[in-house]
């Protein structure tokens, strides 16, 4: 048998190798996102119990002002007074338990956390993770919307047999509006700014941590990032924690004046105040 039967026999009596198969790496791990998504989590679950919104009405007749004031799942406040100004204009009387929202709220917040909880599961879908901060973000704009909507149809739905007339109007969800000898001022609280932390932390929190930690390796010096980061949750937390000064709820000009600080507003409200006043700020 010559040398090239032998190896041909022995080529045919061993077994075939299997064909390689291509290995596919695999995404790291966001672990920033996870992180972030967990501390929205958080923050979220923590909005869901603290007010979200609140009302001022500030009248003569009232010098203390009346207050309502807006969860996601309940409102609460001066709601006996107010409806019975209610009656005498024509307007509907607040009932909390018949708004379908206040009911609708806990299932929603629910939902978000689970699409928040699910992206960071699953931190390398991109489209999880844009789902994640567009969830995120609808609760506090639905939240206003909502909000300007009720109030419009609060102004808007009159009955024209009521003791008092008065046209139709739409109070501003933000701001102030005079009705009457009425003067509002509707306000956000601290359960939207959470909400607010909560979307711009899933919007841009890992980006801002990778910014911050490069800008670290490459100079050694963050202070111009960390400024902006840090001025900007100043400008967050000053939004949510400001109100503005009013008599109203000072009792008076002065006691308004003295409790602002310098380059605050202090908002008067209709009446007649009799008292002396000296502006030192």
């Amino acid at each position: 048998m010559t040398l090239n039967a032998v190896a041909a026999a022995d080529q045919e009596q061993r077994p075939a190798q299997p064909a390689a198969v291509p290995v596919v790496a695999r995404k790291p791990i966001e672990r920033l996102w996870v992180i972030c998504s967990f501390v929205a989590s958080v923050l979220i679950l923590v909005a869901a119990f603290l007010p979200l919104w609140k009302l001022e009405l500030v009248a003569p007749q009232y010098p203390k002002g009346l207050f309502v004031t807006a969860y996601g799942y309940d409102m609460t406040g001066d709601i006996g007074e107010i409806n019975q100004l209610n009656h005498y204009v024509g307007l509907r009387p607040l009932k909390p338990e018949n708004v379908v929202e206040l009911k609708l709220f806990p299932f929603g917040v629910a939902g978000i956390l689970a699409v928040v909880l699910l992206s960071a599961y699953r931190s390398r879908s991109r489209k999880l993770r844009f789902a994640s901060a567009a969830a995120a973000w609808s609760l506090p704009i639905f939240t206003l919307l909502d909000l300007q909507y009720w109030l419009y149809r609060q102004g808007h739905d009159i009955d024209p047999d009521a003791a008092l007339t008065v046209e139709p109007f739409t109070p501003r969800v933000l701001g102030s509006t005079v009705v009457l000898n009425f003067h509002s001022v509707g306000t956000v609280s601290t359960g939207f700014w959470l909400l607010i932390a909560a979307a711009v932390l899933l919007t841009a929190g890992p980006w801002a941590v990778r910014f911050l930690r490069d800008s670290w390796n490459n100079t050694g010096k963050v202070v111009a990032a960390a400024a902006a980061a840090i001025g900007l949750l100043a400008f967050i937390g000053a939004e949510g924690a400001a109100t503005p000064a009013t008599a109203s709820a000072a009792g008076s000009i002065a006691d308004a004046i003295s409790r602002a600080a310098p380059g605050d507003t202090v908002r008067i409200g209709p009446g007649t105040y009799r008292e002396q006043l000296v502006i030192d700020k």
